[in-house]
């Protein structure tokens, strides 16, 4: 999944890119599960469900990255990977729908990354082209 971290004064930008909405979703989260986890040192034990709504898809794509954040919060858990199970847009309101994989965490085994607070609004850009949708935040670290 094609994500790519993107230079700030004393943040960090995230850019998820996919052939469909879904797909840049899914590599956007997985570009913030990278970023605060060595991924590959977390189990997929559990699954949690997660969702969020938005205005549009950019708005979204934040919301969504808040959700992961503040499950990671409540659960107590790490998380390896994300699957959207369900986009759609109803009244004007876009809203998605997946699972996180993962365990609690765990600090002798995990490789802890950098503390994520927020998905915020910053730099927040939607490009949708034929073959390729883009999404594009800032995160507080």
């Amino acid at each position: 999944m094609p994500y790519t971290y993107l230079e700030h004064e004393a943040d960090i930008g995230l850019e998820g890119t996919g052939e469909t909405l879904e797909r840049a979703i899914e590599a956007g989260v997985q570009g913030l599960l990278d970023l605060m986890v060595d991924t590959e040192t977390v189990e997929p034990v559990e699954n949690v469900a997660v969702s969020a709504e938005g205005t549009d898809p950019a708005t979204l794509f934040v919301a969504l990255l808040n959700a992961v954040i503040a499950e990671r919060d409540i659960t107590g858990f790490f998380f390896n990977r994300f699957q959207v199970n369900e986009i759609d847009q109803v009244d004007g309101h876009w809203r998605a729908n997946g699972i996180l994989h993962g365990e609690p965490v765990d600090f002798d085994r995990h490789a802890v990354g950098n503390e994520v607070k927020a998905a915020t609004y910053s730099g927040l850009r939607f490009i949708d082209q034929p073959d390729r949708k883009s999404l594009r935040c800032v995160l507080d670290i």
